[in-house]
C-alpha cells in the first residue's frame, strides 16, 4: 500500500498504518471529477454495503481527492460541508496518491489486509460487473 498521511474534511487522519489489517478499498480522483467520484463512491459503497452485510465493518473504503490544486471557492465549499452530512473524503494536498489518476475517471485499487496491491482499475462508470468483481474478491480477502 502506498504510504500516505491525510486528512478529511472534518479534520480526521487517514494513514497507511491506520488501515492496515482489514482489507482496504482505495478510490481517488482529480479535484476537477469530484461529482464522478462522489457519485460512483457511493454506488460501490452502498452496493458493497449490501453484498457484505454483516461482514462490511470488515473492510476499509476510502474516497479521496487529489488537493494539490485547490482554490478559495473549493476551500469555503469544503468550510461550508462540514455542518453537512457528507461521506468522508480524504484530502490528498501532497500529492500522496496522485500517481495513477485519469482525467474525466475514478481510480480503484484493493488492498489485501497485509497492505497488498490485489486489484487495480481506472473507469468512468461503476457498471454491475465491476461492483460484482470487488464484491468476489472482498468476499475471498475476509
Amino acid at each position: 500500500m502506498p504510504q500516505f498521511q491525510m486528512k478529511d474534511q472534518y479534520g480526521q487522519s487517514y494513514s497507511e498504518s491506520s488501515v492496515k489489517g482489514k482489507p482496504v478499498v482505495l478510490m481517488g480522483c482529480f479535484l476537477r471529477d469530484l461529482e464522478l467520484c462522489r457519485k460512483q463512491g457511493r454506488k460501490l459503497y452502498w452496493k458493497m454495503q449490501n453484498l457484505l452485510w454483516k461482514d462490511s465493518n470488515k473492510v476499509h473504503f476510502l474516497l479521496y481527492l487529489d488537493f494539490q490544486e485547490t482554490n478559495k471557492l473549493v476551500e469555503d465549499y469544503l468550510e461550508e460541508s462540514k455542518t453537512k452530512q457528507y461521506e468522508s473524503i480524504l484530502l490528498d494536498r501532497k500529492g500522496h496518491l496522485a500517481v495513477g489518476l485519469t482525467k474525466g475517471e475514478f481510480y480503484l485499487r484493493i488492498f489485501n489486509k497485509s497492505g497488498k496491491l490485489i486489484s487495480s482499475t481506472s473507469q468512468e462508470k461503476m457498471d454491475e460487473n465491476l461492483i460484482q468483481e470487488i464484491y468476489g474478491i472482498l468476499k475471498k480477502e475476509i
